[in-house]
């Protein structure tokens, strides 16, 4: 494995930890696993375009639709972990483009996560500013 790719097998093995991590505390909800989960997802992402960028593959994403919620948020943190676990796997077998939408799939599920809190945050928000007012 050339030096590129392995500087991208070693960021990402770092963010399989931070997963593995939180997959068994549950739902990754508070603000500490949020963390864990922010910086899981940005190695995933940087990971993703450094791979498209030694592939010299730009292929536009599929959009995906993912149901979420509270009650999904464990499920999807397992299955980004399982899936980053697996293009991992891929990457240091050297089946690169099988990597790559494996790493995607894992970066959407982190994704969902990330943008649900978000929405919760706001609502949170405008709920706390209406009764303020």
């Amino acid at each position: 494995m050339d030096d590129e790719l392995e500087e991208i097998s070693d960021d990402l093995k770092g963010a399989e930890i931070l997963l593995k991590s939180l997959v068994g505390k549950g739902s990754g909800d508070g603000a500490h696993e949020e963390k864990k989960v922010w910086l899981a997802y940005l190695t995933v992402e940087k990971s993703v375009a450094l791979l498209k960028l030694y592939l010299s593959i730009e292929s536009p994403g599929l959009f995906v639709t993912i149901k979420s919620g509270p009650k999904e948020w464990a499920g999807l943190l397992a299955r980004a972990s399982q899936a980053l676990a697996d293009g991992l796997r891929l990457l240091e077998e050297g089946r690169l483009e099988e990597a790559l939408e494996t790493l995607r799939s894992s970066r959407n599920c982190l994704r969902v996560v990330l943008r649900d809190r978000r929405k919760i945050r706001l609502r949170a928000a405008r709920a706390a500013n209406r009764t303020g007012r």
